[in-house]
């Protein structure tokens, strides 16, 4: 009876070794599944992702703008005594209402991309490989981004 139970239990055990060895392999190929190219012919926003953005994602940042500056307002003076008022302006003031200005449907990276596309008359812009880029200023200075 007990060599019986011992089989069982060392069968339970060698079972529950090879799940856990299993879920913790499959747990280390996550990061790698999760790195894609990004395919610049269909990069953008989508229909979907505008039409949802223009009927849920600005005005819920407008709210949240509205509300941002209601509470860096009433934060204002215990930010001051506790000398962190710059850090509420940027987060409850400027952050919400800079996320209006991001183009309709676009994500972070895209609204990026497109803003970085803009050409300044006193900017020109080499691009040497992706992503990294050379840009002149013709005022003087050279700056370099990796």
């Amino acid at each position: 009876m007990t060599a019986q139970a011992n089989i069982k239990s060392t069968a339970k055990y060698k079972l529950s070794t090879v799940l856990i060895s299993a879920s913790l392999a499959f747990a280390s190929i996550q990061p790698t599944l999760a790195a894609i190219e990004i395919d610049e012919t269909d990069f953008g926003p989508s229909y979907e992702t505008m039409a949802v953005d223009t009927v849920v994602g600005k005005p819920l940042q407008l709210v949240a703008a509205v509300a941002g500056t209601a509470a860096y307002i009433v934060s204002l003076p215990f930010s001051l005594i506790g000398g962190n008022a710059d850090q509420a302006q940027q987060k409850l003031f400027v952050e919400p209402w800079n996320a209006m200005s991001r183009c309709l449907g676009c994500t972070v990276a895209e609204d990026n991309y497109y803003k970085s596309q803009v050409v300044d008359n006193n900017v020109v812009r080499i691009v040497v490989d992706q992503p990294s880029e050379i840009i002149i200023n013709t005022n003087d200075y050279v700056v370099v981004k990796p």
